[in-house]
């Protein structure tokens, strides 16, 4: 009555099922849906997905006695009789019932969703929902329905129509409203830039080659990580997540070939180039989870600050030295290893640690970030790799926004040309999306664009109070014609300045 993923790999190829620990046998169904649909995605994706599907189907046995795949063929293919269970698997999860380990289904009275929903729990929700939907495209049919094509496309349709509201009566449960940091999971850029501090890397005394000029040594007090070499490797996996927009899985994918410098441009200089992509063909990944590109719009160029290309060849030197200590260890070419054992490539397990530690020594350092609401009303979240992906797209955003305001308003100076800020939006947001490595139907890069609005928004109407208040506070005096203001210079001007944003009134 319990299930277990299972990890296959065969010519580089990485592949998870969901295998009954009874039978020992991939389940058909999900094994189906993983060859058809799954296998498109990276095996992060792939894993996710069939661990809610692993929950699902323990939970349909625990509570009828009878897998899903045997009661999904006796119901004749005919998905619409299993929808009803979506609301019992959800409280079945909220219930904790998924990690009880007991051998049958307890019912539960309906738990307040609105209250009690987990983020979590609804994206397990939402990968059964797909799931259906799925079974429903392929199986719905005059193939598998004892009915006639007409017959066979309404009831489709319909079940489409079912499965559709339940994914949007539970999309509205995604945000619990309990929690201070939901709004938005990014660090302000105070934040962002005290945490880089935080992290740098101390340095030994050294001698410049070219100038024979001697540099003392400089100590980080802050940083919690002892050894240079971890210091400058996990400062390096931050500054390419926080200031790079880099997904985990894609730093622990760079190789010792991922980067380099160009060829010298016709003034002779060079940019630094880091390439997003999977690892090279002659690369055995050992890592018994490998990390993936998530998307084909994943696999980019980016260009590197020189100052960070500098601290990449000095981890690749300290890297060597490693391996040059410990012959016996074997070198797969990865770039992130861990400093300790056989120095392994880094996982995303690693790297989780890793920040744990760095959100424990940065709260030491400023607690009052994440003081209680009633003294800070803009808690932090905790730093995580993901994080960092969001401070990153929301200030890259806002910073190509400004951009492309102050072109718009020489345009405008000089032309004639007037835009709105949704035009200016978009245009930054399909910037922010080939930095990003989304897709050119992902509706990510608009998300992260709330916040900058918001932040807009205030301003104008901060701007607009101010003046009301001027206007209120004016000292009036009293003379033979009625009243008028006390000075000249008090005389208020409708045209105030409202920093070039009076002709952005769209916010949609």
């Amino acid at each position: 009555m319990s299930y277990s993923l299972a990890h296959t790999k065969r010519n580089g190829q990485h592949l998870k099922l969901v295998v009954d620990d009874v039978t020992t046998l991939p389940s058909l169904f999900l094994t189906i849906y993983t060859i058809t649909k799954l296998t498109k995605r990276s095996l992060g994706t792939q894993t996710n997905s069939l661990k809610a599907l692993r929950f699902f189907y323990e939970f349909y046995e625990r509570k009828y006695g009878c897998t899903f795949d045997g009661a999904f063929l006796n119901a004749n293919y005919y998905i619409e009789s299993f929808l009803k269970e979506v609301d019992h698997f959800f409280d079945y999860l909220l219930s904790k019932q998924h990690i009880d380990g007991a051998s049958s289904y307890i019912s539960v009275s309906p738990i307040s969703k609105s209250a009690s929903a987990k983020e979590a729990y609804v994206a397990y929700v939402h990968v059964v929902t797909r799931y259906f939907k799925f079974l429903n495209d392929r199986y719905t049919c005059m193939g598998y329905q004892n009915c006639s094509p007409l017959d066979a496309s309404v009831m489709h349709r319909e079940i489409e129509k079912k499965i559709d509201h339940i994914r949007k009566e539970y999309s509205q449960l995604e945000v619990d409203s309990n929690s201070p940091t939901t709004r938005y999971k990014s660090l302000t850029e105070q934040q962002a830039l005290l945490l880089d501090n935080m992290l740098l890397p101390s340095t030994e005394e050294f001698v410049a080659p070219e100038t024979g000029e001697v540099y003392p040594a400089v100590m980080n007090p802050q940083n919690p990580f002892s050894s240079q070499f971890e210091q400058f490797r996990n400062y390096i996996i931050h500054r390419l997540m926080f200031q790079y927009g880099l997904r985990i899985g894609e730093c622990l994918l760079l190789s010792l070939e991922s980067f380099g410098p160009t060829l010298p441009d016709p003034k002779g200089e060079r940019s630094y180039i880091l390439l997003v992509q999977n690892l090279p063909d002659g690369i055995n990944d050992p890592r018994t989870n490998p990390p993936s590109i998530k998307t084909k719009g994943s696999q980019r160029k980016i260009q590197l600050e020189p100052s960070d290309y500098m601290m990449l060849t000095i981890y690749c030197e300290k890297r060597a030295a490693l391996f040059k200590a410990k012959p016996e260890a074997t070198d797969y070419g990865v770039l992130f290893i861990g400093a300790r054992g056989a120095l392994a490539p880094l996982t995303y397990d690693a790297v989780n640690t890793y920040y744990r530690k760095i959100d424990n020594a940065f709260i030491k350092e400023h607690p009052y970030f994440r003081a209680m609401p009633e003294v800070n009303i803009e808690y932090m979240p905790p730093i995580t790799p993901h994080v960092g992906r969001h401070t990153w797209a929301y200030i890259t955003l806002e910073f190509i926004y400004n951009e492309l305001f102050i072109e718009e308003l020489e345009l405008k100076r000089d032309h004639g040309i007037q835009a709105r800020m949704k035009g200016l939006l978009d245009v930054a947001a399909d910037k922010l999306r080939v930095l990003g490595g989304w897709t050119l139907t992902s509706k990510m890069p608009m998300k992260y664009a709330n916040r900058f609005i918001e932040k807009v928004a205030n301003e104008s109407n901060i701007r607009r109070t101010e003046m009301v208040s001027k206007r209120s506070q004016t000292p009036l005096t009293s003379t033979k014609d009625g009243l008028q203001s006390s000075s000249k210079e008090s005389t208020i001007d409708n045209n105030y300045d409202d920093n070039g944003f009076g002709d952005f009134d769209e916010f949609q």
